[in-house]
């Protein structure tokens, strides 16, 4: 082969080399991101989001409302993300309710959005009646701007959102 075509291929091969290596360390380092991201949203849910849910399942208890509340990290299969890691408090009009049984119960759930860096609030107020609205609320929030003020109004909303829907 002449010189002048092998310069050519291993320019080429060299190219390509190095966007294969771009390409990996910007997976990497989007990969840091996220584990930085979901870090930080445990955090919160630690610090913030499981005492506020805590404080308002024991009110709603002593009131004669069942109540569960579960921390699930990100659920994939192979044909992607099924569920985002998020916090999540539901309620049931019986003390005794088996949450276990079913899982169809009004909810408000902190959700970690990764991809988009941000934490969005989902609402579900429908009892087994089938009566009510299940959805993503208007606002959002980061890492930074949720606080505790926010995290407790959000709960409060939501809570009275369910219960007064009959």
């Amino acid at each position: 082969m002449k010189e002048e075509n092998i310069n050519r291929l291993n320019s080429l091969f060299s190219n390509l080399k190095s966007e294969e290596q771009k390409l990996k360390e910007s997976l990497e380092k989007q990969k840091s991101e996220d584990d930085l991201f979901i870090e930080g949203f445990k955090t919160l849910c630690k610090n913030f989001i499981d005492p506020k849910m805590q404080e308002f399942r024991r009110m709603l208890r002593e009131n004669g409302f069942g109540c569960k509340i579960s921390f699930n990290e990100e659920i994939k299969n192979g044909l992607g993300i099924n569920s985002q890691t998020n916090i999540k408090l539901q309620i049931s009009r019986n003390v005794d309710s088996n949450f276990y049984a079913n899982d169809k119960f009004p909810h408000i759930m902190f959700v970690a959005d990764k991809n988009l860096k941000r934490i969005v609030v989902h609402q579900d107020t429908i009892f087994q009646n089938g009566i009510g609205i299940a959805a993503v609320k208007e606002q959002n929030y980061t890492l930074k701007t949720l606080d505790e003020e926010s995290v407790e109004k959000e709960i409060l909303e939501s809570i009275e959102n369910i219960l007064v829907n009959k």
